[in-house]
């Protein structure tokens, strides 16, 4: 189970921000005062502003040069976490540390081999190798899960339990139990994640503010979960009109001026396929080849009544 991308919530926006990129080193792939996106590593991780004080944990795996070289930063930075007996580095299957971030996040260090392929000698994150999920009954939580993604994990006890894989999992925990290594209780708060599964799906839970997406990888060297078709335009606003009010296609993102051009991204009919549209000023309309007859976007409606 990879996790590609997570959504948290955060109360210091900034603080967190410059924290994540500066102090961690992740870089920063996109922001609004609302919210701002960072790597970590493979997962896309996307911090949320909130109005309250939210509390989560997750685990940052990475190699052993990597490892060594945040702990003594964190070591620095006064921020690392002691456990009952007065440690601060800690061992389990590979070396391990926590320290906290500016909303008071505990986020755990850990050495560890690359899971998600075969290639070696990876620098820096690898990407989020665990999430904390605070739950009112685990075995009833864990029976939702089974019934649209797998788990390697038996049910440690009724207080905790891992859901996932060595590629990532679930840290489920009843809620109210200190997460390790504080006797700071688990409270529960809005997470949304995405992943790779078997099949593709969707869960929404009905009472917890959890959502997870789940998407299929091709099989064989290519593991892709989503793709884009791009073509140029002169008629950005247009075709904004025609597919996004027209047809009713998502508009999941939008970019103006970057690097001299504005782009629209539609969802086909979600986030897994897009549709993207490019426009700089920079070209005139004659260097933009005319599409020819062959060049069809088809739409595989099966309700004809809604086709007409």
């Amino acid at each position: 189970m990879k996790i590609y991308q997570l959504n948290l919530k955060c109360l210091k926006l900034e603080e967190m921000k410059e924290f994540y990129t500066n102090q961690l080193e992740m870089p920063l792939v996109s922001e609004s005062g609302e919210y701002f996106a960072v790597m970590a590593g493979a997962t896309k991780l996307v911090f949320e502003k909130d109005a309250s004080q939210p509390f989560y944990h997750l685990c940052l795996p990475s190699g052993l040069p990597f490892f060594e070289y945040m702990y003594e930063k964190m070591s620095y930075l006064q921020l690392l976490l002691e456990d009952e007996e007065g440690h601060y580095s800690m061992f389990w299957q590979g070396k391990q540390a926590y320290f906290t971030d500016p909303d008071g996040n505990i986020l755990e260090l850990l050495e560890r081999q690359y899971s998600w392929s075969d290639i070696e000698h990876v620098k820096g994150w690898y990407y989020v190798g665990e999430v904390g999920m605070p739950v009112k009954n685990i075995a009833q939580f864990k029976q939702e899960l089974d019934s649209f993604q797998l788990t390697k994990y038996k049910s440690e006890s009724d207080s905790f339990s891992f859901f996932g894989d060595t590629n990532g999992v679930f840290v489920l925990v009843k809620e109210r139990r200190p997460w390790y290594p504080t006797d700071r209780e688990a409270t529960i708060h809005p997470i949304k994640v995405i992943i790779s599964g078997d099949k593709a799906g969707h869960f929404k839970h009905s009472d917890l503010p959890y959502e997870i997406t789940i998407r299929q990888e091709w099989n064989g060297s290519m593991p892709a979960v989503q793709v884009r078709v791009a073509r140029p335009t002169k008629h950005i606003d247009k075709l904004l009109e025609f597919y996004h009010d027209g047809l009713g296609l998502k508009k999941i993102g939008e970019f103006r001026g970057h690097e001299g051009y504005d782009g629209l991204m539609l969802g086909l009919p979600d986030n897994s396929c897009h549709l993207e549209f490019t426009q700089t000023e920079t070209e005139e309309p004659a260097d933009l080849p005319a599409p020819t007859k062959e060049n069809l976007l088809v739409f595989y409606l099966p309700d004809i009544f809604e086709r007409d």
